[in-house]
């Protein structure tokens, strides 16, 4: 499968299954299995919820739902400053690859020592950095996640495709598409 757009991405709770109520932060995809979240990260420690990762880009074209993934954590390490925690940013490993494209980086590793010296907020950094876009952090949940919520009941609608064949020869036929080993005997006509 080709490798799909920069996707939006949301720290979603797994036991929510609707993207506009499940979602918990806003993130970056910095490599096909790493996500950048900025802060507050009090949703990280919190042991009694399920968290997992929502990418999804836009349709290529008008005609049909965007590309939606999710993906579970593997694991998270939180990245800041002693003296101001509120500031630091989370990276969450994913269990892996997404079939999105990381955003393309431009990180400038001295600008963001600068930066985080002057402030300790890290995400502020990174984004002047240009390490992730800026503006992550207002999104409109509803208006970014309303489409997703959208894409993903569309996707679901159409999982289960009835192929029923009239002939026991047509059904025979069908079936080797789901057993590699499946032997069509004998000529077909």
């Amino acid at each position: 499968m080709a490798v799909r757009c920069e996707p939006v991405v949301s720290v979603q709770r797994a036991d929510v299954h609707d993207a506009v109520t499940g979602h918990v932060a806003w993130g970056v995809l910095t490599e096909r299995d790493v996500v950048a979240v900025p802060g507050p990260l009090d949703w990280l420690r919190d042991e009694g919820t399920r968290i997992e990762v929502l990418l999804a880009s836009a349709p290529r074209n008008g005609n049909e739902a965007g590309f939606v993934e999710r993906i579970k954590i593997a694991d998270a390490a939180v990245l800041g400053l002693d003296a101001s925690p509120e500031g630091a940013a989370a990276f969450l490993r994913l269990t892996h690859d997404s079939l999105h494209r990381p955003v393309a980086d431009n990180f400038q590793q001295r600008r963001f020592e600068e930066l985080l010296a002057a402030d300790p907020d890290v995400w502020r950094a990174l984004e002047g950095a240009g390490a992730v876009p800026p503006g992550i952090r207002d999104l409109p949940r509803t208006r970014v996640l309303g489409p997703v919520r959208n894409w993903e009941l569309t996707r679901r609608r159409g999982f289960v495709r009835d192929d029923a064949g009239r002939t026991v020869d047509e059904v025979s036929i069908r079936i080797c598409d789901w057993f590699p080993t499946c032997a069509c005997l004998g000529p077909w006509w």
